[in-house]
């Protein structure tokens, strides 16, 4: 394909896609993704990050806003989203995608808002969804293809060496494209969003284990939302942005970024199987999965295991051995590590400050030895953890409850939802509306869906 063409080709055949034409499994996985998300949201609703930004948005409200979930808010679509897609990643509870970034927050924040709106329909939703979704994933994977290619000539590229933190770069042409979509701009508007989206990608890992991490993805959401409704308004960008001299692709990929990627993965809609999502069992980093599932074996021992050593992959930002706070905590080999040992279970109260300060916690934390083992692969689907106590016993694992080698079942996934809405939905009610997801392209399901959520 001629490269001067590719922003053009996404657009046109995310425009083009009919889901009923689509693999069933990838249907059905990308339903997981929205239920996942939305129950992911509604407990994000309650964090303390979303409480200081509505505390901060309530100067903006507008009396014919959105409903802001579990909030007595109204606010324009734009302060909607952003407040969403913090909330959906103040916890680090959303899926993973190789190479690693969070694809849900940016794309379903921005859509959710538009529905509560009232625009679109129940299969626009799914398809609007899917193709930010696939956009977001075929950034990254061509982004990361010349990562490995330029570490190899110690010419490392953004991800690994400039530390900007993916979902802040991907999300908004990802959100871009999905929020033309539910709009019903016309292509020509859909591509100078993408363009307007792609001067506004940022966001530093050196953040990760504060609350601005959060953030990146609340402006993801919102950059996307914003640049497709100032397309439509008339403000123009370039049209080929990601092939351009100096657009998306040079500066986040340089000299090796697959553009190819881009024309593969939106023709087939491949990333919901290849190499697919690994959903978060616990309310953390993704490294933390590894160490939690491996720190359960040795729950049964109790205080008497500590100290302990742990060897983990060189995740310097991991190494965090007496957290300040619940956000650090959430990026602690240490404090993920000793919590499983002494609580045997990790739920969101395993952050709370009280938690985290007690004198069990702080005591064990004393006993800990990390060693970062430039060995093990940094790979989040090839990583391991292992731990050993002082008195010779060894625990390892490779993977969790949701990791892509060990998906969840469909119960798995949904006690996760019942535990996310427990707070809003009885069980019973909390499966009907698992129900109402996972057909949510028909009228009436996305009907109730809406309503249920509007009511909140």
């Amino acid at each position: 394909m001629n490269k001067g063409a590719i922003t053009k080709f996404i657009v046109e055949n995310a425009s083009a896609l009919n889901i009923n034409k689509i693999d069933k499994e990838k249907i059905t996985i990308s339903k997981k993704l929205l239920r996942d998300g939305i129950g992911v949201l509604l407990l994000g609703m309650r964090h303390e990050t979303t409480a200081s930004l509505l505390n901060y948005f309530r100067e903006n409200e507008v009396p014919n806003g959105i409903p802001v979930l579990n909030s007595s808010l109204n606010l324009n679509m734009r302060d909607t989203a952003f407040i969403y897609g913090c909330a959906i990643h103040s916890m680090d509870f959303e899926p993973m995608f190789l190479p690693p970034t969070h694809v849900v927050s940016p794309i379903l924040s921005p859509i959710l808002a538009l529905a509560q709106s009232g625009v679109g329909s129940g299969k626009l939703f799914l398809k609007s969804f899917m193709v930010g979704v696939q956009f977001e994933a075929d950034l990254r994977k061509a982004a990361m293809n010349s990562d490995t290619k330029a570490a190899q000539m110690e010419n490392h590229f953004p991800f690994e060496r400039r530390g900007f933190h993916p979902p802040g770069t991907v999300g908004p042409l990802g959100s871009a494209l999905a929020s033309s979509l539910m709009l019903n701009n016309a292509l020509d508007k859909t591509v100078q969003s993408i363009g307007i989206a792609a001067s506004r990608s940022s966001g530093l890992s050196g953040n990760i284990g504060t609350k601005t991490k959060a953030l990146h993805c609340g402006l993801a959401a919102r950059s996307g939302l914003e640049s497709s409704a100032l397309a439509k308004a008339g403000i123009t960008s370039s049209k080929t942005i990601i092939e351009t001299s100096g657009g998306w692709g040079e500066v986040f990929g340089g000299e090796f970024f697959d553009y190819n990627q881009l024309v593969k993965g939106m023709n087939l809609m491949e990333c919901f199987l290849k190499p697919g999502f690994a959903f978060k069992k616990w309310p953390a980093h993704t490294a933390m999965q590894v160490t939690i599932n491996t720190a359960l074996k040795l729950c049964s021992i109790g205080s008497e295991c500590f100290p302990i050593t742990i060897s983990a992959p060189v995740f310097k930002y991991c190494d965090r051995p007496f957290p300040i706070d619940g956000d650090e905590a959430r990026f602690s080999f240490q404090y993920n590590a000793v919590l499983a040992i002494l609580d045997g279970k990790i739920d969101n109260s395993s952050y709370s400050e009280q938690k985290l300060n007690s004198k069990p916690v702080q005591n064990a934390l004393m006993s800990v030895k990390l060693i970062l083992d430039s060995t093990i692969p940094k790979d989040f689907g090839q990583m391991h953890i292992v731990i050993e106590t002082n008195d010779g016993h060894t625990a390892k694992s490779n993977t969790w409850p949701g990791h892509w080698s060990t998906p969840m079942t469909e119960e798995e996934h949904l006690d996760k939802f019942y535990q996310c809405t427990k707070s809003y939905w009885t069980k019973s009610k909390a499966k009907q509306i698992s129900d109402h997801i996972m057909s949510i392209e028909k009228v009436d399901n996305f009907k109730i869906l809406m309503n249920e959520l509007n009511s909140l």
